[in-house]
């Protein structure tokens, strides 16, 4: 998944779910308000008898108490009756009597209270699953990469002992292919082409093939003091087998001057130095 696919959906995700979480809250707290307040309102309307006559504000009551007082008769007797609380109203009557027994959640409420519910449970199992894709996918590249590395480093075991065990067998020409395949497989390695070059020089006895190979390695990008040690041989090829000195001396001169105070630069100052005493 890109970068800008993650950077959207994680903060989507929680955001969705935030305001789920908060719609779902605000619906409980809602029902949670219009089941009290049904219970309140039922218990505001508790009739009471006085002498006898039913009363249901409290104000009457209050009246009556003031008119006994004024003329001091005895007090009537109060008794107050619990409500009773109905099940289902008659089928075939009204009343205004307010049922508490039931679940005084209206359907729409209890609905949209759910669908926030839901939304919510929905949004966090998203952000799950995009977690542990990234996680899943971060720890397949790790372990597959460091597979693939090791893979490689046995490829070029197998392929340079294949080739050596060519070589040991006798068969130089053989062994040069089999190091040529190595190389075309993984381009660049300055000790596979150094070999080639020593079996040129020393099993073939082919001096000009072999002081190529140098010529090659020495385009490659390597230490300076690799390649000045590199270029001296290729030096020694030309100044003796080659019967080349003019080549030979026009090295030197590159290895002295470009090879900074490394030994084979030394060791090239001091030939120059040499040959120019006479």
């Amino acid at each position: 998944m890109k970068l800008i696919s993650r950077i959207i959906l994680y903060p989507l995700c929680m955001y969705v779910a935030i305001w789920c979480w908060g719609g779902f809250r605000d619906a409980f707290e809602d029902m949670q308000l219009d089941r009290f307040g049904v219970e309140l309102d039922d218990e505001e309307e508790k009739p009471v008898e006085v002498s006898g006559e039913a009363v249901k504000s409290d104000k009457a009551y209050d009246l009556d108490e003031v008119n006994r007082m004024l003329s001091n008769a005895p007090p009537a007797k109060v008794e107050k009756k619990r409500p009773v609380k109905t099940g289902s109203p008659p089928r075939d009557g009204k009343t205004n009597q307010v049922e508490t027994t039931g679940d005084t959640k209206p359907p729409e409420k209890k609905g949209g209270m759910m669908a926030y519910f839901f939304g919510m449970l929905a949004a966090l199992i998203v952000f799950a699953l995009l977690v542990a894709r990234d996680v899943s996918t971060f720890a397949g590249e790790r372990v597959g990469g460091n597979y693939l590395t090791k893979s490689d480093k046995s490829r070029k075991a197998d392929m340079y002992e294949e080739a050596e065990s060519i070589w040991a067998n006798g068969a130089y020409v053989d062994a040069i292919n089999s190091f040529r395949e190595y190389l075309r497989v993984f381009p660049g390695e300055y000790h596979v082409h150094k070999r080639i070059a020593e079996i040129y020089e020393k099993d073939l006895v082919s001096f000009r093939a072999a002081a190529m190979e140098y010529e090659e390695m020495l385009v490659m990008d390597i230490p300076p003091a690799r390649w000045g040690w590199v270029a001296i041989h290729l030096c020694n090829l030309y100044s003796g087998k080659l019967d080349d000195t003019e080549r030979a001396l026009a090295l030197l001169h590159r290895v002295a001057n470009e090879c900074g105070d490394t030994p084979p630069a030394a060791k090239a100052r001091d030939r120059l130095a040499k040959i120019a005493a006479g």
